[in-house]
Formats: C-alpha cells, sequence, structure tokens
C-alpha cells in the first residue's frame, strides 16, 4: 500500500473515528490510495519531484478525508512533506520543532493582509538566505482555513507569505469566488514559481490537471480521456 504522511495520518484519524466519513459519491467504488473511481483511478500518472524549499500541511482534520483534498497531492509529489492535524491550543509535536528550528525560515501561506490577521508581519517575496525556506500550507475550506490562523496563537510568530494574485489559477472542482482564495496544490505551485522552480511547478501543475480531470470523471460517471498533462507526467516517468 502507497504510503506517505498524508495517508497515514489519515489512516490514524479513521481508526479513531466512531462513524465512517461518508463523501460525495459514497456509492462510486474508489481505489484506496487516489480516492478516485476505480475506472478513473490516476496513480499510473503519480509523478516525484524535487524541491529547494519544504512543504509542510497543517490540516483540518475534515480535509482528510475529502476526496476533494489537493494537499495530498503535494505529498504525492514532494514525498519529504509533513502533515500535521491542527490543534487551536498548541502546536502538534513534530511542527513544534520546525517552527523553533533556527536554521529554518518559516512562513504560513495565507493572505493575511486585509483580513482579521492584517497585525501580522506579511511578506511578498521569498528570502534569500541560508537558511532552508519551509512553507506551511493550511489545508481547508477558506473559512476552515480563517479560523486555523486566527484562533492559533502558537502561530502569530510567523510570518505570512502572501501570493500574488497574477499567478496560478485553474483548480475547476471548488471554485472560493475570490481571486486571492487558492486551492492548496495551487498555492504550492504558486510558491514554487515565486522561488524560481518552474520545473517541479510544472510537475505538480500537470499531476493537479489529471487530479482536476479524473475527478470530474469519477463525479460524471465516465472515463476520463488522457491529454496534454497525462502525456507529460507519463514521459517524465519513463525518464
Amino acid at each position: 500500500m502507497y504510503s506517505t504522511a498524508f495517508t497515514r495520518l489519515r489512516d490514524r484519524e479513521l481508526a479513531k473515528s466512531t462513524k465512517p466519513f461518508l463523501a460525495k459519491g459514497k456509492s462510486v467504488k474508489r481505489c484506496a490510495q487516489c480516492q478516485m473511481a476505480e475506472y478513473a483511478c490516476m496513480c499510473p500518472w503519480r509523478p516525484v519531484a524535487e524541491s529547494r524549499m519544504d512543504f509542510v500541511l497543517l490540516l483540518h482534520r475534515k480535509e482528510l478525508f475529502k476526496p476533494t483534498n489537493t494537499g495530498r497531492l503535494i505529498v504525492d509529489v514532494f514525498p519529504e512533506t509533513r502533515a500535521f492535524l491542527w490543534n487551536r491550543l498548541e502546536a502538534p509535536q513534530g511542527l513544534k520543532a520546525i517552527l523553533e528550528d533556527p536554521e529554518r525560515d518559516c512562513f504560513i501561506v495565507f493572505p493575511a493582509d486585509g483580513t482579521e490577521n492584517c497585525a501580522r508581519h506579511v511578506v511578498r517575496d521569498l528570502p534569500q538566505t541560508s537558511r532552508q525556506t519551509t512553507l506551511i500550507l493550511l489545508d481547508g475550506t477558506w473559512k476552515q482555513c480563517s479560523r486555523m490562523i486566527g484562533l492559533s496563537r502558537w502561530l502569530d510568530k510567523v510570518p505570512c507569505l502572501s501570493l500574488p494574485e497574477t499567478l496560478v489559477r485553474s483548480y475547476s472542482v471548488r471554485d472560493s469566488g475570490r481571486s486571492h482564495r487558492f486551492s492548496t496544490a495551487e498555492a504550492a505551485i504558486s510558491c514554487l514559481l515565486l522561488g524560481g522552480e518552474a520545473e517541479p511547478a510544472d510537475t505538480l501543475r500537470h499531476y493537479f490537471s489529471v487530479f482536476n480531470q479524473h475527478y470530474l470523471a469519477t463525479r460524471g460517471c465516465y472515463l476520463p480521456e488522457p491529454g496534454e498533462s497525462h502525456e507529460a507526467l507519463a514521459s517524465r516517468l519513463r525518464e
């Protein structure tokens, strides 16, 4: 069974649940790994890439179980990505160590300016230092993420990275209706582009595109038709 920080976290939370999570389309027989319908499985196109920056997922619990979740795509492509469940009162133990590491520059990827979090220190570019750039991606709905950052006093001293609105916009499954609201995968793609890492950004972009196509095929009960992104990922896997 394919295992990542995301799948292990999801499995632990499922084991503690007293009732099963019933996603939309619960009658669909899904691939246990990618959560798509078995006839729309996207596992054969799962790529792996490398980045100079570290990603960390901080997830709202409900997001763990949604087939629409895009944070897991980041963990697929960048297997060293860590995943933690959000806690309002304190940082998860592993994340606390990351935040306190003097060799890291940590940022929360969130447009804090113009919101209730406007008192936070906000940056719009990634610093060029010898420390490891570590980007904390809040994974949930816009409302959930706003609460996560607004209620977590242990995050108060972590600066926010506000992404340019002109970067990636391609998510066709959930639309926030606001130009500055990215899906989690879009936020990661934008971070990579901002950091000058076009090749891994392109890999994640193609994987995200395949995800969109296969999810819509699952929802619409039809076979996905392979396209440009499928071929791009297949060629990377052949290398």
